[in-house]
């Protein structure tokens, strides 16, 4: 029995200045407003992603991969990492391996879901020069926007049919452009009008480009899209509560904040991939005031993490801030509202990766 499904997304980072100002950030992060109406994490600010499709380990995808002239030895040029979690190791019944799939996956997600195509003209051979380039825009492809529009309908409505636009376009995901930056696993026991029972397990790559491209969001999943420095999406979310991110995003976008330049960003994930990942599962403990949400490395991290949701939360009678006097290693959300959500981390992180950055500003209610 699965208890979650497979899922991957794009922290798509695009260069705004052409100068590095003196103090805050040269790029802005692509992020989605999911419509009230979606069943899991309505009306939520995201990154684009979504759902493997079995379109996206259809082995059709090695012919036009092959266009690319990379070998079909399963991992067609991809540097290899030290150390990779579960979703990239599953072994499926087709000449795709789950680690091309999912690229292919995001990649087909964010078109649909933004418009936004991260692909290369099939004639471009990904050799070491030229493998983590990614198109500076739609036009660099050569591809009508309008036609592309059309594509992008087809895509939503049918997943197989991103096979049939690369072949006709003769243009080719641009796998070599994502980095891997974190897998995190949905938590047990949340049954909640945000989730609503649904949990997934999704690999969340980052990818730089050098400008903001043409745009086009799905109006059926969408409500708008928008283009944000780290912080700014982080003070929307804090102070002025005018979106919501779910715990994930608050972590990575607070990882971020360490790069304020998009050529560091790009230089250190692409130097960070070769470390590899974990999968990350938040552990749900209830306090008198609030909720835990702790992650590896945590003293209240449990050895052995309840993947399927059999055992229920852990209940302390304490508050959080006592949780976290009494504990020496911290690695935790507190959680005591959908914006009042802090990220408490002591740890040094694993695999060469950030830790997150505290935002200068802080909810209200806890000034």
């Amino acid at each position: 029995m699965n208890h979650w499904k497979e899922a991957a997304s794009v922290i798509l980072v695009a260069r705004y200045l052409t100068r590095p100002p003196a103090k805050g950030f040269d790029y802005k992060v692509l992020m989605l407003q999911r419509s009230s109406k979606t069943k899991f994490m309505p009306s939520a600010s995201v990154f684009p992603g979504g759902v493997l499709d079995k379109a996206d380990y259809s082995e059709e995808w090695l012919g036009i991969l092959k266009m690319a002239g990379t070998t079909s030895t399963g991992r067609h040029g991809l540097s290899t990492a030290c150390d990779k979690p579960p979703i990239l190791c599953l072994d499926r019944d087709s000449g795709i391996s789950n680690e091309i799939a999912l690229r292919i996956c995001a990649i087909r997600e964010t078109f649909e879901e933004s418009g936004i195509l991260l692909a290369r003209n099939a004639n471009t051979v990904p050799n070491e020069s030229n493998k983590y380039r990614t198109l500076n825009s739609i036009a660099d492809a050569g591809i009508d926007t309008a036609h592309l529009k059309d594509w992008q309908f087809k895509v939503d409505s049918d997943a197989h049919n991103f096979i049939d636009m690369c072949k006709e376009l003769h243009i080719i995901p641009d796998i070599w452009a994502l980095s891997e930056w974190a897998n995190w696993l949905t938590p047990t026991n949340v049954r909640d009008s945000v989730h609503s029972g649904r949990r997934y397990d999704t690999i969340f790559y980052i990818c730089c480009i050098d400008k903001i491209p043409d745009s086009s969001y799905c109006t059926r999943e969408m409500v708008s899209l928008k283009w944000s420095t780290p912080t700014e999406v982080l003070g929307m979310y804090y102070p002025d509560k005018a979106i919501w991110l779910a715990p994930p995003q608050v972590y990575e976008l607070s990882r971020m904040q360490n790069c304020t330049s998009v050529n560091s960003l790009h230089q250190f994930s692409v130097e960070r991939r070769k470390h590899g990942l974990d999968r990350w599962l938040p552990v749900r403990i209830n306090c008198t005031d609030g909720v835990l949400s702790v992650l590896p490395g945590d003293d209240l991290y449990p050895t052995y993490p309840d993947l399927e949701g059999k055992i229920e939360p852990t209940t302390l009678s304490i508050t959080m801030e006592e949780a976290k006097l009494n504990y020496k290693h911290l690695h935790r959300f507190e959680i005591r509202d959908f914006h009042d959500c802090v990220i408490i981390s002591n740890v040094s992180p694993k695999h060469g990766h950030l830790s997150p950055l505290k935002i200068d500003v802080v909810p209200a209610a806890r000034i």
